[in-house]
């Protein structure tokens, strides 16, 4: 986590849910690497002054940052207080310099809620992007959102937004869509959402749109029109989904259609 943060800055603080499991063989592990709360609180807490550890119980990550947002929120000297939240993954390397120009973005456009940045890998960019400053409602359908490349204003949260726990990693079924489903939610409540053309941090990590045959990723999508959209529109678009995915990868359209309807079913059930 160390290398996640940037150097002390004035009216920045950093929020780290530590999620443990109790599967015997998760412990094990942390313990060979010398990984356990008590270490990790020390390690942060006493050698920097704005670093907040959580410890939660079980997994999810949704339920994580869920958490982190309580505690952010929690961090704020009035629930009104205009701060800019940034959600980060331990693979992830913040750009330097990037909290003025998160101030920047968010001062010179105070209607703007939530700023959905460029992340980089060493190949290049994350995945594509638009070339200008761009609302998400006009986004091309080529273009799909991860959380590493979030930040929204406090009053998102004060609104009540928060990440559906029944998506993402370690979630029950679903291991993908919760950033379309958070980002819907807030198009929906009214704030405005745009694609900002400025660079947020580098990460090691693939996303799971680079995955578009796997059974779970087809389910998670299916789940996203589940949530979205009216069953028989939920219909229709997976069946234009399953047929373009198919067209592309040179496969069978029907068990793509399957796993994706499989999503809508499930999500309209739990």
């Amino acid at each position: 986590m160390p290398q996640v943060m940037l150097p002390e800055e004035e009216e920045v603080k950093y929020v780290v849910v530590w999620q443990r499991s109790f599967k015997v063989e998760m412990l094990k592990h942390s313990e060979e690497d010398g990984l356990n709360f008590e270490t990790l609180k020390d390690s942060f807490v006493a050698q920097r002054g704005d670093v907040v550890v959580e410890p939660m119980e079980g997994k999810g990550l949704c339920r994580s940052r869920n958490r982190g947002i309580e505690v952010a929120m929690s961090l704020l000297s009035d629930r009104l207080e205009d701060a800019v939240f940034v959600i980060a993954d331990d693979d992830e390397r913040l750009e330097p310099g990037v909290f003025q120009q998160l101030r920047k973005i968010y001062q010179e456009n105070s209607k703007l809620d939530v700023a959905l940045l460029r992340v980089r890998t060493a190949e290049g960019w994350l995945k594509r992007y638009p070339a200008v400053r761009t609302d998400f409602r006009k986004r091309e359908r080529w273009y799909y959102p991860s959380s590493v490349e979030m930040t929204f204003r406090s009053r998102v949260a004060v609104m009540g937004l928060r990440f559906d726990e029944r998506f993402g990693l370690g979630s029950e079924r679903l291991c993908a869509g919760e950033e379309e489903v958070f980002l819907g939610e807030a198009v929906k409540k009214g704030l405005r959402v745009q694609m900002v053309p400025e660079v947020l941090a580098s990460t090691s990590a693939q996303t799971t749109g680079r995955r578009v045959l796997d059974v779970k990723v087809l389910r998670s999508k299916g789940a996203v029109y589940g949530v979205q959209l009216p069953l028989w529109r939920a219909l229709l678009r997976s069946l234009r989904e399953a047929v373009s995915l198919a067209v592309r990868n040179k496969t069978n359209m029907m068990p793509i259609f399957r796993n994706i309807w499989y999503g809508v079913k499930y999500i309209r059930a739990v």
